[in-house]
C-alpha cells in the first residue's frame, strides 16, 4: 500500500466501520509509555506531522536535547477516531511508578499533572476519579524505547514484567516503538525485545525541529504503524466480544490489586529493610565495643609495660647508685690505709 492509501485509511477509520460495529467505543486511545527521555513527545510530534503532511510543528513540546520533560497526561487529537496520549516516562520501575503507569495505560485517572504516588494515595485518586472517567476509549499500549539506551540485563526481566502486565490489563499486547535508531545498536536491542516476547516492533528516527525534512520512507514507516494499531483494533472488535462498561471495571480491579500488593511488598520490604539496618547497627555498636575494649586491653597493656620499664629503670639506677657508693666508699677506705715508710740505710750495711 502507498503513503496516500495508508494516509487515508487511516484518516477515515471509524470505529463504526467494524464488522460488529463501535460496540459502545468511539475512539482507539492509543496509550504511549516508557522511561523519561526516550523521544516520546518526539514521536507524537512525528505522527502528527506525517499524518498531517503540513509544517513541522513542536505540539507535544519535546525538549530534543535534554529529553523526559512531559510530567503530564496529554491526549493529542490525530484523526476523529485516533488519539496519541502522551504519559509520563517513567523513571525508575519501582511498585509505586509501575502502579501509576497501570493506572493511566487503563484510563483510570484523568489526564493532566501526574504526581507519583507513595503508599496507597493511588488507590484514592481512581476512587475519586471513577465517575469522570470514559468508558468509551478502545485502550492501544505503545511501549516507547530509545536505541541510545542500552538496557542492562537487570532491566530486561523488569521491562518484560510491565509488558506481559499492560496485555493482561489491556487485552492488547503492546507494539513497541524504538526511536533514535541510527544513533544506536538497533539489531541488538530490537534482539532484547524479541527475546521479551514481543512480535510487533517498529523503528524510527523521529522528525525534530531542526531535521524535518520529509522523506518517504521515514513517511511510509510512521503511516505503517498507525495502520497496524488499525489492523489490531479491528482483529479483536471482530473476534473477541466487547463491553467497555466491564472492561474498565475489571481494569480497575486489576491495577487496585497490583497496587495492594506492591503496596504490601513494598511493606515487607521495608519492614525488612529496618531489621536488616537494626541489625547493622547492633553490629556497629558491637564492633565498637568490641574496638573500645581491645583499645582499653592495649591501653592498660602499654600501661603496665610503660610502669614496668619505668621500675626497671628505677632498679637500674639505684643499682648504679649503690655501687657507686660502694665504689666511693672503697676509695675512701683505701685513702685512710697508712702509707708504709722506707728505712734509712746504714753504711755499715756494706
Amino acid at each position: 500500500m502507498d503513503i496516500e492509501k495508508l494516509r487515508s485509511s487511516i484518516t477515515s477509520f471509524s470505529l463504526d466501520k467494524c464488522n460488529k460495529g463501535n460496540q459502545g467505543f468511539s475512539r482507539i486511545l492509543i496509550q504511549l509509555f516508557g522511561f523519561l527521555g526516550h523521544g516520546k513527545s518526539a514521536f507524537i510530534n512525528t505522527c502528527i506531522y506525517v499524518l498531517e503532511d503540513g509544517e513541522y510543528d513542536n505540539w507535544a513540546k519535546a525538549k530534543e536535547e535534554d529529553g523526559g520533560s512531559t510530567t503530564e497526561r496529554i491526549p493529542y487529537k490525530l484523526t476523529q477516531n485516533i488519539t496519541l496520549v502522551d504519559n509520563r516516562g517513567l523513571g525508575k520501575m519501582d511498585g509505586y511508578e509501575t502502579g501509576e503507569i497501570f493506572a493511566q495505560l487503563g484510563n483510570l485517572i484523568p489526564l493532566g499533572k501526574v504526581e507519583w504516588p507513595k503508599n496507597f494515595e493511588l488507590v484514592d485518586r481512581i476512587t475519586s476519579a471513577e465517575k469522570t472517567m470514559t468508558t468509551s476509549d478502545f485502550i492501544f499500549p505503545v511501549f516507547v524505547h530509545s536505541v541510545q539506551s542500552t538496557i542492562e540485563n537487570e532491566k530486561q526481566e523488569d521491562i518484560k514484567k510491565v509488558l506481559q502486565t499492560s496485555t493482561r490489563l489491556t487485552g492488547v499486547s503492546p507494539i513497541v516503538v524504538l526511536t533514535h535508531k541510527s544513533s544506536g545498536n538497533l539489531i541488538d536491542t530490537e534482539k532484547v525485545f524479541r527475546n521479551m516476547g514481543v512480535d510487533k516492533i517498529f523503528s524510527f528516527e523521529n522528525y525534530t525541529r531542526e531535521d524535518h525534512i520529509k522523506l518517504r520512507e521515514k513517511h511510509k514507516e510512521v503511516l505503517k504503524f498507525l495502520h497496524e494499531v488499525i489492523k489490531d483494533v479491528r482483529f479483536r472488535m471482530e473476534h473477541q466480544p466487547q463491553d467497555p462498561v466491564k472492561e474498565i471495571l475489571e481494569r480497575k480491579i486489576f491495577v487496585m490489586n497490583y497496587i495492594y500488593e506492591c503496596g504490601l511488598k513494598a511493606q515487607q520490604e521495608k519492614i525488612l529493610k529496618q531489621r536488616a539496618d537494626k541489625q547493622v547497627q547492633l553490629q556497629k555498636q558491637k564492633e565498637k565495643q568490641e574496638n573500645e575494649m581491645r583499645m582499653q586491653r592495649e591501653k592498660e597493656r602499654h600501661d603496665r609495660d610503660m610502669e614496668l620499664n619505668r621500675r626497671k629503670e628505677e632498679l637500674e639506677e639505684e643499682k648504679k647508685r649503690q655501687l657507686k657508693i660502694q665504689e666511693d666508699e672503697l676509695e675512701k677506705a683505701k685513702n685512710k690505709r697508712p702509707k708504709n715508710k722506707k728505712k734509712k740505710r746504714c753504711c755499715n750495711c756494706f
